[in-house]
């Protein structure tokens, strides 16, 4: 199984931007989520490279989603692959997320 890979970076400007790809599971939940506890203000997670992501995997966006939320910052899914737009949309959590293309990213 991949562990996911992602990168973290912000260039001087806002917001944030944190890139995934590969897989998005068990494995590399608190990895994820310990990258984005750091971040400060606003965060663009692109997701346009994740192939797969589970419930491990959500749970640790939909945390620094609502870290963000009561810091009153905004974490956007930019570019969410299909298997990330299926699995929000299974279980029904699509609408809480603002979701954009990387052409709408800031």
């Amino acid at each position: 199984m991949d562990e996911i890979v992602f990168r973290a970076w912000v260039d001087g400007r806002r917001p944030a931007v944190v890139r995934l790809m590969g897989e998005l599971d068990l494995a590399g939940a608190p990895r994820l989520e310990s990258v984005l506890a750091r971040l400060d203000g606003d965060v663009d997670l692109d997701c346009s490279g994740l192939d797969f992501i589970d419930a491990a995997g959500l749970r640790a966006i939909e945390k620094a989603r609502m870290g963000c939320a009561a810091r009153g910052c905004t974490l956007a899914l930019v570019d969410p692959s299909p298997a990330v737009v299926r699995l929000l949309r299974m279980v029904e959590l699509d609408s809480l997320f603002l979701i954009r293309q990387a052409k709408e990213a800031s």
